[in-house]
């Protein structure tokens, strides 16, 4: 049985919380808590039967406490970074809530501390890679179902926030506590996915509109650009100001294309002979290449069963049974994308990927 706490106990604490006292989660159990904030702790006991969790207002008290074996942070994302170092060099096996962090330079110290502790067990919740749809999506990709990436189109615009979600929490919508809004907060899953699926780009380029029919400082309404380094390109377009959006992804490659639809349908489009053959070939002006149509439906898009399929993996791999499904070097990886996009759109400038991650830290400080 695998002893885990959980620091900074709000809504999405409470949502694992759940799952978890529910029984989704085997060959665990929580055992702590800690938050600054007693009397929340207090109640989530009481309403949720943890009577035998003791509670820590001192999350370092916690890690060397020897109630836990690995930790769940769900602090503000600012603090993940930091917490996650010292629960690793305390030898707590660590969880990160997404994102990894705000600053792309203190998760690269994190990964660094990491590499030392070799037996910890480190990743982030990014829980979609567990959706079906996605699995079935990253394996018709690996397998070569669309051949060479011509381009990938994802428009993910069904995010929709109120003026009274950004009021429900003084650190929402401000870069200062934040760290960002739309691309940071609410479209890290599809960022994470994208490069899962795709691979990382070697340029960006990115407009950011901040505050759009909504008072605040960050954006919620992004459109990024894309190119690979094998001439494919990308268009991301994310809003969390219209309703009711759209939730559509477009895979197309030298053999075919796949189209993901509301996170739950794939079609499948699987060219008769490759278009890098065809056009090679072919005498006709404008041509039609014979496809087939192959279509796939999921019904496990939903939050909850993809957070217990992802902390019942953690919790496998502390155990050995399992790979980390998203481990700190992958969830690196979304967050230099979010970090070279509002660098882009503040600076006005394509931004080759690395970048100086010294500059954003820079750039993102003008704006508390």
């Amino acid at each position: 049985m695998i002893r885990l706490g959980i620091a900074g106990i709000g809504l999405i604490a409470e949502d694992y919380i759940r799952i978890i006292s529910n029984g989704y989660v085997k060959d665990v159990k929580i055992t702590a808590l800690s938050s600054r904030n007693i009397d929340n702790m207090n109640r989530v006991v009481e309403e949720y039967n943890l009577k035998e969790t003791v509670l820590f207002n001192d999350y370092e008290e916690m890690l060397i406490s020897n109630k836990i074996d690995a930790v769940i942070i769900c602090t503000p994302h600012y603090e993940h970074p930091k917490m996650a170092i010292k629960a690793i060099e305390s030898n707590v096996h660590t969880l990160i809530e997404k994102p990894i962090g705000v600053y792309t330079e203190e998760v690269d110290k994190l990964i660094q501390v990491s590499k030392d502790k070799i037996n910890i067990k480190a990743g982030v919740l990014y829980n979609r890679r567990l959706c079906s749809t996605y699995l079935k999506l990253k394996s018709m990709v690996d397998k070569a179902a669309i051949g060479d990436l011509k381009r990938v189109n994802w428009i993910i615009t069904n995010l929709y926030r109120t003026n009274a979600y950004y009021k429900s929490s003084p650190w929402r919508g401000t870069y200062k506590r934040e760290g960002g809004g739309l691309l940071m907060t609410q479209a890290s899953h599809q960022l994470d996915l994208l490069q899962w699926i795709c691979k990382m780009p070697k340029k960006i380029y990115s407009k950011c509109y901040i505050g759009v029919e909504r008072d605040i400082e960050v954006e919620n309404d992004v459109s990024i650009l894309m190119e690979y380094d094998n001439g494919a390109t990308g268009q991301f377009i994310a809003s969390a100001r219209e309703f009711p959006g759209s939730n559509r992804l477009e895979l197309i490659g030298d053999k075919g294309q796949i189209i993901v639809e509301n996170d739950n349908k794939i079609i499948y489009k699987k060219l008769s002979i490759s278009e890098k053959e065809y056009r090679k070939n072919t005498n006709e002006l404008f041509g039609k290449i014979p496809y087939t149509t192959e279509v796939y439906r999921f019904d496990d898009d939903d939050n909850s069963i993809q957070h217990a399929a992802l902390i019942s993996n953690f919790i496998k791999s502390i155990k050995g049974e399992e790979d980390i499904v998203c481990p700190i070097e992958d969830g690196m990886k979304s967050l230099v994308l979010i970090n070279g996009a509002y660098l882009s759109s503040w600076l006005n400038k394509t931004i080759d990927i690395p970048f100086d991650y010294k500059v954003f830290s820079e750039e993102i400080r003008k704006r508390f």
